[in-house]
């Protein structure tokens, strides 16, 4: 049996040792609320969610609100590809913090070369009153 070291350990380092911008890399959060009373509620808006820079790679997403979003299916992405980050699922219910799944292929994905806008895209209109908070995780260099 033998070890795969994969691409975070595979580097030039004879040793395997990881760079430190996938491993033991920082971490950003990103974080915005949203009074649906006074921001928009009502209409299917969309809900900025990070202004993320170049350098960063995007591992995580996340919603919480005080109102039931479960009937509304949201994408996460960035105006030119919508779904980069996560494919239609559903909101949180009242209360409850959703953790959104983020594709493979953007989890293996190298470090962004460029700044991104990235959304929350509700297939539905949001709730005319109550309050979502989303956040946006990623490793930095």
């Amino acid at each position: 049996m033998a070890d795969i070291y994969g691409s975070a350990y595979s580097g030039t380092d004879p040793l395997h040792r990881p760079s430190g911008i996938v491993v033991d890399a920082g971490v950003r959060r990103f974080r915005n609320v949203v009074n649906l009373a006074t921001d928009g509620g009502g209409a299917a808006n969309n809900i900025i969610a990070a202004d993320v820079r170049e350098g960063v790679s995007v591992f995580e997403a996340r919603m919480a609100s005080s109102v039931d979003l479960s009937a509304i299916n949201f994408t996460i992405g960035t105006d030119a590809a919508p779904t980069k980050y996560g494919i239609a699922q559903a909101g949180p219910a009242a209360g409850v913090t959703k953790v959104f799944t983020i594709p493979v292929a953007q989890l293996a994905a190298d470090p962004l070369t460029n700044p991104e806008r990235i959304k929350f895209f509700p297939s539905a209109a949001l709730p005319a009153a109550g309050s979502i908070v989303v956040a946006v995780f990623a490793s930095k260099r």
